[in-house]
């Protein structure tokens, strides 16, 4: 398939904001202490909720690479390349995050605690951002079955299929804000099959929509999430929290157009900021992987405290210590033999 530097680039710009989502929460977690205002904390939560859009962005692009008709992938390669690649992504990374935790939590030097550690491969209880792993493990199993919807569907085949999974997974559990019950329900999982469909469904058919009416919709969407953040953070309406997950109605708006946006990218390749954003995008998944290493190591050990400074620009000092280490060790990944099979 011919590159699409589209596709790269938001892969490139989601794996830069899933960083800075995770500083905000961990520095929301470890110093909420020092959050004594609404103002601040309401701030914090509002940056948080506006970037729910990185991870769903993740699974777009995965719908706009490997669904095509074109892009032919037989049962051979798929559990060679893909599902062995994710499998030993998360037996290696999950080991290893527990030796971290061994290494720098002298209580939990015991057998037990290595033997608990296994188990959490196991059972997804690892470092909170290997969920994605196993996220993505699943969707790779179905995707001999997503590709032959997506090879015998039509355009209005799909966009059925879409509102339907909306419907469901999205809009229907909006009732829970007026504490509404509603017994009707397809037979899904989750909200995920419909996001690796839309990024098909974007990439394939929705560049005849002008890049002004994505950015619209994303900033649009954005402005609203703020400020039904601000909402629930100063008057305690917690009914609002299903308006702030990956399956919320508003996020669906706002990573559809961030995707639609940067699927019509004008911005060279040759260009510096084009060849940055390649980069970053080659190096996205062993930096993803990593970068949790390098922000608890700052915060958990190193007790760099973000509030010594303007809270903004201690934020960003993480942002960039955690992408630039975790950059540089995908680097060096890429040449182990242990690693450079998985990143």
């Amino acid at each position: 398939m011919e590159r699409d530097h589209g596709l790269e680039y938001l892969r490139a710009v989601a794996c830069l904001f899933i960083i800075l989502l995770h500083t905000v929460y961990s520095t929301t977690l470890m110093y909420s202490i020092r959050l004594n205002t609404f103002w601040r904390f309401g701030g914090f939560q509002a940056v948080t909720d506006c970037l729910m859009w990185a991870v769903p962005c993740f699974v777009m692009v995965t719908g706009a690479l490997l669904l095509p008709p074109g892009k032919k992938i037989g049962y051979d390669r798929l559990f060679k390349r893909y599902i062995t690649r994710v499998l030993k992504a998360i037996l290696v990374f999950g080991v290893l995050f527990g030796v971290l935790e061994y290494i720098f939590n002298p209580e939990q030097r015991t057998v037990q605690a290595v033997l608990a550690n296994l188990y959490e491969v196991f059972t997804g209880d690892t470092w909170s951002h290997m969920w994605y792993l196993y996220c993505l493990l699943g969707l790779y199993l179905l995707l001999p079955a997503y590709k032959k919807i997506a090879e015998l569907s039509s355009e209005r085949d799909i966009l059925y299929l879409l509102g339907v999974y909306g419907f469901f997974e999205a809009l229907l559990p909006l009732l829970g804000i007026g504490n509404i019950r509603c017994g009707f329900y397809i037979h899904v999982s989750s909200i995920y099959p419909f996001w690796l469909f839309l990024g098909y469904w974007l990439h394939r058919w929705g560049k005849r929509y002008s890049r002004r009416m994505y950015g619209l919709l994303a900033l649009g969407a954005t402005a609203v999430i703020a400020g039904a953040s601000l909402l629930r953070t100063w008057y305690g309406v917690h009914a609002l929290d299903t308006l702030f997950t990956y399956s919320s109605p508003l996020t669906i708006l706002q990573a559809a157009g961030i995707a639609g946006w940067f699927f019509q990218s004008k911005t060279d390749s040759a260009s510096l900021a084009g060849k940055a954003l390649i980069s970053i995008d080659r190096h996205s998944f062993g930096v993803y992987l990593i970068h949790m290493a390098y922000i608890r190591l700052l915060y958990k050990h190193l007790h760099f405290d973000p509030f010594a400074m303007p809270p903004a620009l201690g934020v960003l000092i993480v942002v960039a210590f955690a992408f630039v280490l975790a950059y540089v060790t995908d680097m060096v990944m890429k040449k182990l033999p242990l690693f450079k099979s998985i990143v």
